[in-house]
């Protein structure tokens, strides 16, 4: 529901998870195993010694600098900026206003997102197969839709719990005089936890 792809988080978390694990693993095998510290330090005197000579080869006109330290230094904050901006964009796609209806040529209604909100909410907090519940609003391809999250007890079926949310929604739809679109995510509970999510229109 927000403007971040889902398969993109979980790619980039497993991405820098495993680089995180091997570089530990290798580090701690390093430290710890005589056999591996070894063979590090024997293979790291030809590596030092051909990153030397590269540098020397690509020196910057008669700085005696290589060109190669300021392009990885500019690789780096290019991946600083995508990271800053990855950050940036999550959990967008709130939005503050659940309906705008032009009324005449002189103005236009608009309902805040928080009336919606606090309307569901009170309407279902107050039911008992409800241990928990959240609404917000987002931004859907420039239309708002509510997101209703409750959390039922224990035993209680997902399709009454539906139905109790729906009925909530459908009393909202004509207090405003129009349908808002809805998702509900029903958990909490065996039954629940295996039904998929239900959407209402």
């Amino acid at each position: 529901m927000n403007s971040t792809n889902r398969a993109a988080n979980r790619l980039f978390i497993l991405v820098i998870g495993l680089t995180l694990l091997v570089v530990g693993a290798g580090a701690a095998a390093t430290v710890l195993v005589p056999v591996v510290r070894d063979g590090w330090s024997d293979a790291t005197g030809p590596v030092t010694h051909q990153v030397s000579t590269w540098l020397q080869q690509t020196a910057l006109g008669d700085t005696g600098v290589s060109w190669i330290m300021p392009a990885v230094l500019v690789l780096l904050v290019i991946a600083v900026i995508v990271l800053v901006v990855f950050i940036a964009r999550q959990g967008r796609g709130h939005t503050s206003v659940a309906l705008t209806e032009p009324t005449s040529e002189h103005g236009t209604t608009v309902v805040e997102a928080a009336v919606a909100e606090h309307a569901l909410e009170e309407a279902i907090s107050a039911r008992p197969e409800f241990v928990a519940s959240h609404v917000s609003t987002y931004r859907v391809r420039r239309t708002p839709v509510l997101k209703i999250s409750v959390t039922c007890r224990r035993g209680v079926s997902p399709r009454d719990a539906a139905r109790i949310v729906e009925d909530a929604v459908r009393a909202l739809d004509e207090l405003l005089g129009r349908p808002l679109p809805a998702l509900v995510q029903i958990s909490g509970g065996f039954r629940s936890r295996v039904t998929a999510t239900t959407r209402l229109q």
